[in-house]
C-alpha cells in the first residue's frame, strides 16, 4: 500500500456509516462511503480500495449476493458488517470469502484492530517484509506460486484467482513441504479473530482451494489434525 489505506465504507443508514468513517479516519485511514450496491459498484469501477466494510441490509441488493459477485472478479479484502445473527449468513458469508464478519455492536476499538490486522495481513506474511519475499517463487508439478505477485498459475500458465485468505493458507502449506499444519497453526497464520467454528472456516478455504486448482492431490487431508502440502504426489 503507497499512503494512507483506501477503505469503502457501504452502509445505507447515514448516522451508522457517518460514525464509521470518522472512526476509521481517527485511525489514520482514507474513507470513501456508499450507501448501496450500486453505489458500492460505482465506487470500484472509479476507484482501488485495499479494504471494502460491506453492510448485509442495503436497500438495492442483498450483501451476500453482492459478496460472491465481488469474490468473482476481486480479492480486495472484505469484512462484513451486519446487525445479522443467524449462524447461516456468518458461515456462507466466510465460505464465499469474507474476511471477517463483525456485529454492529461490536465495541469501535475492536472493530479497528480487526481492520488493521487485515490492513497488516496484505503487505505479507506474518514476521517478513515485502521485500523479504518479493522474489520467492514456488514451483510444484508446473505449478507456480509467485509470492510477490501473490500469483498462482497452473501448467497452461493461466492465473488461478484465489482470494488473500486462501492465498496465504496455500502459502503456508507450500512453506513447509511435506509436514503437517494444523488448523489451529493455519488460523493463526491468518491473524484472524472471526468468532466462526475454526475447523469449518479453515476447511471451507483448502475446500476452495481444491476446486480452483482442480484437483486436492497437493493438499492432503490429515483426519482430525490439519493438512500437509505435497509437492509432488504420486
Amino acid at each position: 500500500m503507497n499512503g494512507l489505506p483506501n477503505i469503502l465504507i457501504v452502509e445505507d443508514e447515514d448516522i451508522v456509516r457517518t460514525l464509521l468513517a470518522a472512526q476509521l479516519k481517527s485511525a489514520g485511514n482514507a474513507v470513501t462511503q456508499a450507501r448501496s450496491g450500486a453505489e458500492m459498484a460505482d465506487c470500484l469501477h472509479n476507484g482501488r480500495f485495499d479494504l471494502i466494510l460491506l453492510d448485509l441490509g442495503l436497500p438495492d441488493e442483498d450483501g451476500i449476493v453482492l459478496l460472491r459477485q465481488l469474490r468473482s472478479r476481486s480479492d480486495v479484502p472484505v469484512v462484513v458488517l451486519t446487525s445479522r445473527d443467524e449462524v447461516e449468513t456468518r458461515q456462507t458469508a466466510l465460505e464465499l470469502g469474507a474476511d471477517d464478519y463483525v456485529h454492529k455492536d461490536v465495541p469501535a476499538e475492536e472493530l479497528l484492530l480487526r481492520v488493521r490486522n487485515i490492513l497488516n495481513r496484505i503487505a505479507g506474511p506474518r514476521g517478513a517484509s515485502r521485500s523479504d519475499t518479493a522474489d520467492e517463487v514456488f514451483e510444484f508439478s508446473d505449478w507456480r506460486l509467485d509470492i510477490g505477485a501473490r500469483a498462482l498459475t497452473d501448467p497452461n500458465g493461466v492465473n488461478v484467482p484465489l482470494t488473500r485468505a486462501e492465498f496465504d493458507i496455500l502459502e503456508m502449506l507450500a512453506r513447509a513441504p511435506n509436514r503437517v499444519l494444523s488448523r489451529d497453526q493455519l488460523l493463526d497464520g491468518l491473524m484472524r479473530s472471526d468468532e466462526a467454528p475454526t475447523d469449518r472456516m479453515i476447511d471451507s478455504y483448502v475446500s476452495r482451494i481444491r476446486r480452483k486448482m482442480g484437483t486436492s492431490d497437493f493438499i492432503v487431508t490429515v483426519t482430525g489434525i490439519g493438512y500437509r502440502f505435497v509437492p509432488s504426489p504420486s
